[in-house]
């Protein structure tokens, strides 16, 4: 049984990540755990109480019989959202896109809790709908993505909307050798990055023959590859480093440009130590196959 953990608090967004739930879990055996997180200072604790009520009320019309139980947490957002997604297969929280600087206000909730749970989070922006699009995976050059692509298979099986890999390249800059620039043949670095598009295809085809698989190879920043394809895709996964999100604002994190970007449903998935793909640009290279304080009322 998967076990998912959705954050809510009955604003636009939350009510889209809580549709995005309803339709995951109608795939087949699924618990949902809402849960409201709310300052241990409020005092008046009914409409967190009546919100849950709604939200377990919309679960389970539309899919009867679904396992729901209801959470509110007292505590800061992201470590109580964190502590109740231990050993949770899927955290689910939604978005307002478009407002970086609202998120940076309120803490940058959905990049910290992506960043500190061990499990995928979903990040839903508001108005999400259903379609039937492929899922997207971002394909990096080193092990960051194995996880992504991983989940991102099991998606497009589930589904039936089939797979996109999306992989992306920049020419590196010269460098400098007493004083004599050294560039590299741009022919070399193409056929390097299209090698990893393509054992990334082959590894996926061994795996799930019967799944199809595109491959898009963009001459561009990993976000900005990933956004062309946000508005077709039914799901956009992407791994991560684990940099904190002060870092990523520094160094350029591919979740930090694109989750207040992306119009599809957006998961952050952590990496692994398993099934790992080796990948190399070089030519003659060969392929390869804390947790938060607070207090909680289990209502």
């Amino acid at each position: 049984m998967e076990r998912i953990v959705l954050g809510y608090d009955g604003s636009p967004a939350a009510v889209s990540a809580l549709n995005w739930t309803a339709a995951r879990s109608a795939r087949g055996m699924t618990k949902v755990d809402v849960v409201l997180v709310a300052s241990p200072s409020t005092k008046d604790r009914t409409p967190g109480v009546e919100r849950l009520a709604e939200a377990e009320a919309a679960l389970r019309e539309r899919i009867p019989g679904l396992e729901v139980e209801l959470h509110r947490l007292d505590g800061e957002v992201t470590a109580s959202l964190a502590e109740a997604a231990q050993g949770a297969d899927l955290v689910v929280i939604g978005i307002h896109t478009g407002h970086p600087i609202r998120a940076a206000a309120n803490g940058w909730t959905p990049l910290r809790l992506s960043l500190r749970v061990q499990t995928p989070v979903c990040i839903v922006p508001a108005g999400w709908t259903e379609g039937g699009d492929p899922v997207t995976v971002g394909i990096a050059d080193d092990d960051s993505s194995d996880a992504a692509l991983d989940f991102g298979i099991g998606e497009a099986s589930t589904t039936g909307t089939g797979l996109r890999l999306v992989h992306s390249w920049l020419m590196p800059s010269p460098t400098f050798d007493y004083g004599t620039a050294l560039t590299v043949d741009p022919a070399v670095v193409i056929d390097g990055h299209r090698r990893i598009l393509d054992d990334t295809a082959r590894e996926v085809a061994r795996r799930r023959p019967t799944l199809s698989v595109t491959k898009e190879l963009i001459r561009d920043s990993r976000s900005a590859a990933l956004l062309r394809f946000a508005s077709r895709s039914s799901l956009l996964l992407i791994g991560t480093h684990r940099r904190g999100v002060l870092a990523g604002t520094l160094l350029g994190s591919v979740a930090q440009e694109v989750l207040w970007r992306a119009d599809c449903p957006v998961c952050v998935v952590p990496p692994v130590r398993a099934g790992r793909i080796e990948r190399d640009l070089t030519p003659s290279a060969a392929s390869a196959d804390g947790p938060g304080s607070g207090s909680q009322q289990a209502l």
